[in-house]
């Protein structure tokens, strides 16, 4: 652990955080107790014996990081904020929010995530999950439009649905950095499915590049999801790994001195956080961006950092910002991927084979998360390793040809694309039909 001191410090704050998420009735000062218990311990051994002064200096500090991680999730606790709309909301009330998502088409409503600004008047805070019917001015809506919407609240499962009769739009945000980003990036979706790309290999083009999967075709997302693959069609680590591998594949010349790590790592960078302004600054997508950002400054300087030190330093930085991640599925799965990745480069090193280091990284990150996966959608896909070896691979370049034809659809950058996808899309029809390709587990 010397080699990796962050790592029990992470550790640490996320045994905090799921301790204090499961027992709610716990007060706050409880917590405190707890840690000036450990200090007056750790006192008493070290006057005990002051050759034990590291291991207790260590275990005070860890105890400290623990009931700080379960103070940090108190305070961010809904249940215990008494500004949370949840407590202040009446049926029917009139609430007004600010969205902080485009609303994104489903099969029968369009979905957004909004910030409750007030309840009846009253200042409040938190958020919720917002469905609007499916008609033209909910397609109009974009982040950071501010709504007034009158309507029956589930407090429970905090989301609301309502339709254009119950609702109006306030004030329209066309000035924040972030909206001009959402407003560039559905004009890039307009010109995407405008394009001569196929219908179909237009709506996974936009998944890969925009993070937009509202216009994929419900028969593709069953296939992709039957064959294991349905983390390709969600903008993920992998997708930022991805791009920040071919990015330094393709600056190969620069060299290992220091110019050419700075300016590889500078392009990667650039790549990274780019892409991850593109796809709408999606919550896994910043998680992948800062993780890989801490990757490349490592290898930019040079220093021979363990990367679960850095794993565990993004780790640090997400949950202490929102301790509430802790029981986000795709938090789970983003971390639980790297790390069994991370724990499997023995065997990827092993061999020089790509074919046997893409089996390895795929099996390492399937089994990593597979407890999240079956707790969380009670599913496995026992070929996932045949459709993983050979579709991920092809996802970097499919990741590049659809970033060239959002920025120039025409036929030159189309014609490679679609023959791409069509491939992918017949290997994954036919993973997806093979026997016992889902095995239900509830």
């Amino acid at each position: 652990m010397r080699r990796m001191p962050l790592v029990p410090v992470a550790l640490a704050l996320l045994a905090g955080i799921v301790a204090a998420r499961f027992t709610p009735g716990l007060p706050t000062g409880a917590w405190v107790g707890l840690t000036a218990a450990a200090a007056l311990v750790g006192g008493a051994l070290l006057l005990a014996d002051h050759r034990m002064r590291d291991g207790v200096l260590s275990m005070l500090f860890l105890s400290v990081v623990f009931a700080a991680g379960a103070i940090r999730h108190h305070v961010a606790d809904p249940q215990r904020d008494t500004l949370d709309w949840r407590h202040h909301c009446p049926s029917p009330a009139f609430l007004e929010l600010t969205l902080r998502s485009s609303p994104e088409p489903g099969s029968r409503s369009w979905r957004s995530t909004a910030r409750v600004e007030q309840v009846d008047g009253l200042p409040v805070r938190g958020t919720l999950r917002l469905y609007l019917r499916r008609d033209s001015t909910a397609a109009t809506l974009r982040y950071g439009d501010r709504l007034l919407v009158h309507g029956y609240a589930d407090t429970l499962r905090g989301s609301l649905y309502t339709t254009s009769d119950h609702y109006l739009v306030l004030r329209h945000d066309l000035t924040s950095r972030r909206s001009r980003i959402e407003r560039l990036r559905m004009r890039l979706l307009h010109r995407l499915q405008n394009g001569p790309l196929e219908e179909r290999h237009a709506g996974v083009a936009a998944a890969l590049t925009l993070g937009w999967k509202a216009s994929l075709e419900p028969d593709t997302r069953t296939a992709y999801r039957d064959a294991g693959l349905s983390h390709l069609l969600a903008v993920s680590g992998l997708h930022v790994g991805l791009l920040a591998a071919m990015a330094g594949l393709l600056l190969f010349w620069t060299g290992q001195d220091r110019r050419g790590r700075t300016l590889r790592g500078t392009v990667q960078l650039l790549a990274v956080w780019g892409f991850t302004l593109l796809t709408g600054l999606a919550p896994p997508a910043i998680r992948a961006a800062l993780m890989f950002s801490l990757f490349i400054v490592s290898h930019i300087l040079g220093r021979r950092t363990e990367t679960f030190n850095l794993l565990a330093a993004s780790a640090i930085v997400t949950l202490m910002a929102d301790p509430l991640l802790v029981a986000d599925t795709g938090w789970q799965l983003s971390y639980s991927a790297v790390a069994g990745i991370l724990l499997a480069r023995p065997l990827i090193r092993r061999h020089a084979h790509p074919l046997w280091q893409s089996a390895t990284v795929s099996l390492a990150a399937t089994l990593a998360t597979l407890p999240a996966t079956l707790l969380t959608f009670h599913r496995f896909h026992p070929w996932f390793l045949l459709s993983n070896v050979v579709v991920v691979p092809l996802a970097g370049l499919a990741l590049l040809l659809a970033l060239a034809y959002v920025a120039l659809p025409c036929g030159a950058t189309a014609w490679p694309l679609e023959w791409l996808l069509r491939l992918v899309e017949t290997f994954v029809g036919g993973v997806a039909s093979l026997p016992g390709a889902v095995v239900a587990t509830q």
